[in-house]
């Protein structure tokens, strides 16, 4: 089949929707079909080009509105590729509308990936949001063969899926084949966290993730906190440290190359994903943190939590509780043995569950549901 993905931007910029399409893109490609990506030209001076096994096609973009490029050769440019599926993605708007009037028009079936709602802070990106979310939402929904959440429970959490609840389908995210780490050492009460850092990711929870660390001190006077990530609220994090008296037990890395991120997975006692809110898709994260045997605190929000308390891979907590981000570290960080455990539990479970090849068989399964019904 020749597959479109619409993303609303791609690799090498950094972020959850954007690996996802990355890695099931290249899935797909591996067992026969064309893809391609569609997307912002943001990240990346290759306005056409290929990434690994996915060709791209990346436009040019004339602003941002609620972080989502406005690309106004997206239209044309989807209406004149060659494809038989068009698959795109939420919480970024346009994009996704116009791969909807793009379905229509040229009555191809159109898969919509839900990551999250579209939710934002105040002001007029929080007026945008409703108004899309009672509009143009409900029609991306109504036209779409098939809508794909990555976690069960974000049916529940969603009033916006609710209404569509005949259409969604459970597909969680895959995990590629950890590197061969085998040469790095746990570093004792060393916790990681990863994430852009900006203002339309802190509901990762890193400011509730820093004030656990502050509260710890007494108890483990060396812990390490190591942050990776990029984004304008790197300086407004550290001040905090400064301001909590952990600089010293805090580092900040900046971007990670995919070359480096192993290290500092298998290198740390705890990977933590503490999220706040139901943007939180599945932590697509926290099951890289895994298959290194790494074991997982993160809230219950997350879709990952599911198999985290499946297979007693970490610690699920509650959201927006310092309390229990500090009785999680010290669980982990008290108990070499259990934490070594729940490490190797997860391992194994990402590495026979969610592999990618398997996820795209079962996008495969649905796209040929779907055929001769658009």
């Amino acid at each position: 089949m020749r597959i479109v993905h619409t993303p609303v931007r791609f690799h090498p910029f950094v972020g959850g929707v954007e690996k996802y399409v990355l890695e099931l893109g290249n899935a797909q490609a591996a067992i026969g079909h064309d893809v391609t990506v569609v997307c912002a030209d943001e990240a990346s001076s290759d306005k056409s080009s290929a990434v690994s096994r996915v060709s791209v096609i990346r436009l040019p973009y004339i602003t941002k509105v609620a972080n989502t490029n406005i690309t106004p050769k997206l239209l044309p440019t989807l209406l004149n590729q060659d494809l038989d599926i068009i698959h795109t993605h939420i919480p970024t708007p346009w994009s996704a509308d116009l791969s909807a009037l793009v379905s229509l028009v040229r009555r191809k079936p159109l898969f919509v990936t839900y990551h999250n709602d579209l939710i934002k802070g105040g002001g007029i990106e929080k007026l945008i949001a409703q108004i899309y979310n009672i509009t143009l939402l409900r029609l991306l929904f109504r036209r779409a063969s098939k809508i794909i959440i990555t976690q069960p429970r974000y049916l529940q959490y969603s009033k916006h899926l609710q209404k569509y609840s005949e259409k969604v389908v459970t597909i969680p995210l895959g995990v590629s084949s950890p590197s061969n780490t085998t040469h790095v050492k746990k570093k004792r009460h060393q916790l990681f966290f990863l994430s852009v850092l900006d203002r339309h990711h802190e509901y990762k929870g890193l400011d509730f993730l820093m004030k656990a660390v502050a509260e710890s001190r007494e108890k483990y006077p060396d812990i390490q906190l190591i942050v990776g990530g990029k984004g304008e609220l790197v300086e407004t994090y550290r001040h905090k440290a400064e301001e909590l008296g952990i600089a010293e037990h805090i580092t900040f890395l900046g971007f990670v190359s995919d070359e480096d991120l192993p290290t500092y997975f298998a290198s740390s006692t705890a990977f933590v994903l503490p999220s706040v809110n139901s943007l939180e898709g599945f932590g697509i994260v926290a099951l890289e943190a895994l298959s290194y045997g790494t074991p997982v605190i993160t809230t219950d929000l997350a879709g990952s939590a599911e198999y985290i308390n499946k297979y007693n891979a970490g610690i699920v907590i509650k959201p927006k509780n310092v309390k229990t981000i500090i009785s999680a570290i010290d669980v982990l960080f008290s108990d070499a043995k259990q934490a070594a455990k729940m490490g190797a539990n997860g391992k194994s479970a990402v590495l026979s569950e969610f592999s990618w090849d398997k996820i795209a068989t079962q996008f495969d399964k649905l796209y040929a549901e779907s055929k001769g019904k658009s």
